[in-house]
């Protein structure tokens, strides 16, 4: 079944009572949720005390929301191995409050090039294996996915490479956040449905979060946008995450609270195709 959400910080940052009442208030069913970006008095996952995941908890409850994934996003893919290792300590510190919240999935990025212009994809690959080589263990000891989102200026950049990714590490904790719009470039305007079948065929069993934004093209170079005027053939990835038959949560990304209903309607009639 598939259960539309949102990012709870494109509603703001508050205490988990006014933020999630905001969202369910708009029909929302689900968040996806970054403690440090959505909950006030949290900087960092080294923050969240057992009083604010408690109180997360009873909010998420009493507002009928649920909570499957955990925003940790983190520059696993930096060169500086300073700045890596750090990088990995605190996605292992998310992955902790995943476990004691119940939460399967703590998701990534992997870190965009113009953050380390001197960099090779060669370098920040390698450094993208030895952090997920240093996360894994004890994702694996608590039973949780680490959920990896391929964007096309980011280190993990392609459908393939992510294909090969997984492959590598054969870790059944090792899974996909599909956002199809980080994958989508100029060039894919007029074929984009082979870019989403080679997206399914590369990872599709592997997807455990989904996002959704919308985009447009403008003077040849990309444009974010509503839903409306997004060029993005929407019923074409629905039909293909229906056919995997799992569980996911359709995040909306990029919201517009004062839109909150229409979007959320947007994607509930998607998600019943």
């Amino acid at each position: 079944m598939l259960t539309v959400g949102v990012r709870a910080h494109d509603y703001g940052k508050d205490t988990p009572q006014k933020l999630f009442s905001k969202i369910s208030s708009d029909g929302y069913k689900a968040v996806m949720l970054a403690f440090q970006k959505a909950i006030c008095g949290v900087k960092t996952y080294y923050d969240v005390s057992d009083t604010i995941i408690q109180d997360t908890k009873n909010q998420l409850n009493i507002n009928n929301l649920s909570l499957d994934t955990l925003g940790v996003y983190m520059e696993l893919g930096m060169v500086n191995q300073e700045i890596r290792k750090e990088a990995v300590n605190h996605f292992i510190k998310g992955l902790e409050i995943a476990n004691k919240m119940c939460i399967r999935n703590v998701a990534t990025e992997t870190t965009p090039f113009h953050k380390q212009p001197n960099s090779t994809r060669k370098d920040a690959l390698k450094s993208l294996y030895k952090s997920i080589e240093e996360i894994l263990p004890t994702a694996e000891k608590f039973k949780i996915n680490v959920c990896l989102e391929p964007v096309f200026y980011h280190t993990l950049s392609s459908p393939e490479l992510t294909k090969k990714f997984l492959s590598d590490f054969r870790s059944r904790y090792l899974k996909v956040t599909f956002d199809a719009v980080n994958l989508f470039e100029v060039q894919y305007k007029d074929c984009q449905e082979d870019l989403w079948d080679r997206c399914f065929y590369s990872f599709g069993d592997d997807i455990e979060v989904v996002h959704m934004k919308a985009i447009t093209v403008q003077d040849n170079k990309l444009i974010n946008c509503n839903f409306e005027q997004s060029i993005i053939n929407y019923e074409y990835i629905f039909y293909n995450l229906n056919k995997l038959n799992k569980d996911l949560h359709i995040i909306r990304e990029q919201a517009d609270p004062k839109k909150g209903k229409m979007e959320y309607s947007f994607l509930e009639d998607l998600c019943k195709l």
